[in-house]
């Protein structure tokens, strides 16, 4: 997400863009610099994304990704379109700020909670191997949580293989 806050390029090859055609001028030679920054931050933001996804939950992903890419940008446009000189007004000034806030409590909440979740799955996980639900007794739900943890931990183990024998 920090990579692909980045979208500076994006703008600046943008606002190029408009005032070259206002002004009949050819493009200048660092338009194409950064048009090929602002492909690769927005693609290689995507890719990291992709990796975490193949590694973390879905959940945890998005969020990381997301705060990540607002926090960057952010600082970027207030250090390079001196964002904080166009607030106008007390209410900005709280606001912004507030909205920035409000972003990294939710981003902790679900990262907090995703984790809880994988702890409660590996214990779960942990009693399987060590067999400490394996009474005979056990009910209908055991049988289905067990099966799902197995069923789970076989594409853990089949997404292992399948990354060795793509690297």
């Amino acid at each position: 997400g920090s990579l692909t806050g980045f979208q500076n390029f994006l703008k600046d090859s943008l606002t190029i863009i408009k005032a070259t055609a206002e002004s009949g001028e050819s493009y200048p030679w660092y338009f194409y610099i950064f048009v090929v920054c602002a492909m690769g931050s927005a693609f290689g933001g995507l890719l990291f994304l992709t990796g975490c996804m193949k590694v973390y939950d879905a959940t945890f992903s998005s969020a990381m990704f997301v705060g990540s890419f607002v926090i960057s940008a952010s600082i970027m446009s207030a250090v390079h379109y001196e964002t904080f000189q166009h607030l106008v007004g007390i209410e900005n000034w709280i606001l912004y700020p507030t909205g920035l806030i409000i972003l990294m409590i939710g981003v902790d909440l679900l990262v907090k909670a995703t984790s809880e979740q994988e702890i409660e799955f590996d214990t779960a996980r942990t009693e399987l191997v060590s067999g400490s639900n394996s009474d005979s007794n056990s009910s209908t739900g055991d049988h289905i949580t067990r099966s799902l943890l197995n069923n789970s931990n076989t594409t853990v183990q089949e997404n292992s293989v399948e990354r060795e024998s793509n690297e």
